[in-house]
């Protein structure tokens, strides 16, 4: 009896480089970040937040985000057929009092599906993602928000023992905090070869 399980080692890469087509006049001062909503596996996402940056900025944040999982090739079937939701959102900012103030407005909503990125020569893609709104919707003559993004995907397949135990690879400096399951037994096991392990970092 073969004593190893075929698995792939998975690494997403998100990068959020900067926006344009931000209407300054009608935002007044705000801050502006970008909200991401990863796949997980299990109908279950992680959000994770970029930066703020302040609309009367050159609008560049260059950020990335990692997602690194270890699966079987059903684990890369469901990621292809899954996206990766972004919201552009905005947050009053009051300088004299140096902090933000109230909760976040939803300016624009974009998806990218992750079988683009497997599907194109390197795995990789880099593009502006239109971010439609309400006000969008209804003004034909203002441009929709955008954001650059670049998303990239590698596949390497390893093998493991079946009856090693699984290392758990989350600690206090991921970004999730457990949130995304990569520190809950239940996600993995030796008998159970869906992704077992997922951490989503800020870089």
């Amino acid at each position: 009896m073969e004593n190893t399980q075929h698995l792939s080692s998975i690494s997403c890469e998100i990068q959020i480089i900067r926006a344009r087509n931000i209407e300054q006049s009608s935002l007044g001062k705000i801050n502006l970040f970008v909200r991401c909503y990863l796949p997980v596996g299990n109908n279950q996402r992680v959000k994770l937040n970029s930066q703020e940056i302040s609309s009367k900025s050159n609008l560049f944040w260059d950020e990335s985000f990692s997602l690194d999982c270890l699966g079987t090739q059903n684990s890369i079937n469901m990621l292809k057929q899954d996206v990766v939701v972004f919201e552009l959102r905005s947050r009053k900012y009051l300088p004299f009092l140096g902090k933000n103030i109230g909760s976040s407005q939803l300016l624009g909503k974009a998806e990218i599906p992750w079988k683009r990125v497997f599907e194109s020569t390197e795995m990789e893609i880099e593009e502006w993602a239109i971010f439609m709104g309400a006000t969008s919707k209804n003004n034909e003559d203002v441009k929709p928000p955008a954001v650059k993004i670049a998303m990239k995907v590698k596949v390497e397949a390893i093998k493991v023992k079946k009856k090693d135990k699984l290392r758990r690879s989350w600690d206090e400096s991921c970004s999730c905090k457990g949130y995304c399951g990569c520190n809950s037994s239940s996600i993995f096991s030796a008998d159970d070869y869906e992704i077992f392990a997922l951490g989503a970092a800020l870089v």
